[in-house]
């Protein structure tokens, strides 16, 4: 089975090595983090702290690192002398981590699954315990990992429908890629019945919740609500549209609901903010090809721009403690969603289209209990945020609702923590990890 596996996954390498060398050249984004991936890396930081078997955590994007957060303060409070590795796949995932040198160690890019690659990145970090955010199944990388001793744990773990179909049509492959991961903690009961399913030994597997319910509830002063409005160069109080994580083909939507919107609410000021920053000077060919009075958020914002292109990386869930209504992008396309969470907890009404499919459950969570309106497409967005932006009581309403929801959710990190230590205090005591019973509660 890793047989065929490899070799397809070198015939593939060969074949599209052309089309990558073209991408690596035309776009920088492909560029981040490419030869680490590969192993090119300066080795010595991390050999350092091998000694003291870190905790490795992989979080692939922005949204899984945010969800990781606080799950590196209990690791830290509980074993303090523990070093924490925390991989991404994303060049925005890895630079949002940047933002905690003070509790991360090493930030790596996670490398590409060849045996060589991963055999000299498990040897040389020593990791105490693997922890994936969600659903990481990388079958070289697994195996690896289960070789050198070392368990593998998949928190806040989902299986989408979509993936589901994916993955059971190679459930042959999985099945026992399965094998090397010693504990399931899944976001659902449809998450955990969907990888058992798919091969998972039942009772390696757990519901523990979506740890992303348990990011902490943002304190942000009055004063500090006073600065983000200066530094957007906005009154106080003044209305503020929020488009997030926006992709391609969602920008020309989001910058025509926001100019029938603004016939009736001419204060009425844009924050759109582009999930990639390569797309940041596309994004602006866009607005200005409108004609509308615009701003980088980097540059001297005047009084009169009416649209604002957040062009930073980091800022943006803070911004949302001073938006009015917000719409979260990457779902009016196919993308899935982002994270909804965010701006929830600052007691916003949250606005997303049809394919939540990567936080299905959360968005399902917040839109009963009022929380948050899945729109269809442009029309129905501008119908909906129309209807938020003129209705203060139902603004109120619905952003309590939000909040009230992740309040209701929480606990994920709690019972994940439970597990996590079982199996670091378990490496302590110098066990293996050939076997992986389950005697937490």
């Amino acid at each position: 089975m890793y047989f065929v596996y490899n070799a397809i996954l070198y015939l593939a390498s060969i074949i599209c090595s052309p089309l990558l060398l073209l991408l690596l050249f035309i776009n920088r984004r492909y560029c981040a983090g490419f030869f680490q991936k590969l192993g090119i890396i300066s080795w010595e930081p991390l050999m350092q702290t091998a000694n003291s078997r870190p905790v490795w955590i992989h979080a692939v994007s922005v949204g899984e690192v945010t969800a990781a957060i606080p799950l590196v303060k209990e690791i830290k409070q509980l074993f303090p002398e523990a070093p924490i590795v925390l991989s991404t796949s994303t060049a925005t995932g890895n630079l949002t981590a940047r933002q905690y040198p003070y509790l991360i160690n090493h930030i790596i890019f996670f490398p590409f699954d060849y045996p060589f690659i991963v055999r000299r990145f498990i040897g040389r970090i020593r990791a105490r315990v693997f922890i994936a955010l969600e659903t990481e199944l990388w079958p070289n990388f697994l195996q690896e990992l289960r070789r050198q001793g070392i368990p593998a744990l998949m928190v806040s773990g989902r299986i989408s429908p979509r993936s589901f179909r994916n993955y059971r049509a190679l459930r042959f492959l999985f099945k026992n890629v399965l094998e090397h991961i010693a504990c399931f903690c899944m976001q659902s009961s449809a998450d955990a019945e969907r990888i058992i399913a798919l091969g998972a030994d039942s009772s390696r597997v757990l519901v523990t919740g979506n740890i992303k319910f348990d990011q902490p509830m943002p304190d942000v002063s009055s004063a500090g609500q006073d600065e983000l409005y200066q530094a957007l160069n906005l009154k106080q109080g003044q209305k503020l549209f929020i488009a997030g994580s926006t992709h391609r083909g969602e920008e020309e939507i989001v910058l025509e609901v926001f100019q029938k919107l603004q016939k009736g609410l001419p204060d009425l000021v844009l924050l759109i903010a582009p999930r990639h920053p390569e797309r940041f000077n596309e994004v602006e060919a866009l607005i200005r090809a409108r004609g509308m009075r615009f701003c980088r958020k980097t540059a001297m914002i005047p009084s009169a721009a009416d649209v604002i292109l957040l062009d930073t990386i980091g800022e943006l869930a803070k911004l949302y403690s001073i938006g009015t209504v917000i719409f979260i992008g990457g779902s009016l396309v196919p993308i899935g969603g982002h994270n909804v969470l965010e701006p929830a907890v600052y007691k916003k009404p949250v606005l997303f289209g049809p394919h939540m499919d990567n936080f299905s459950a959360i968005a399902k969570t917040l839109i009963e209990h009022h929380g948050a309106i899945q729109v269809h497409d442009g029309t129905e967005l501008g119908i909906q945020a129309a209807r938020l932006f003129n209705d203060a009581q139902l603004l109120e309403e619905m952003g309590a609702n939000a909040f009230q929801a992740v309040a209701e959710n929480a606990g994920a990190l709690k019972k994940s923590m439970d597990i996590i230590r079982h199996f670091i205090e378990r490496q302590e005591n110098r066990q293996t990890a050939q076997n992986y019973p389950i005697t937490t509660s």
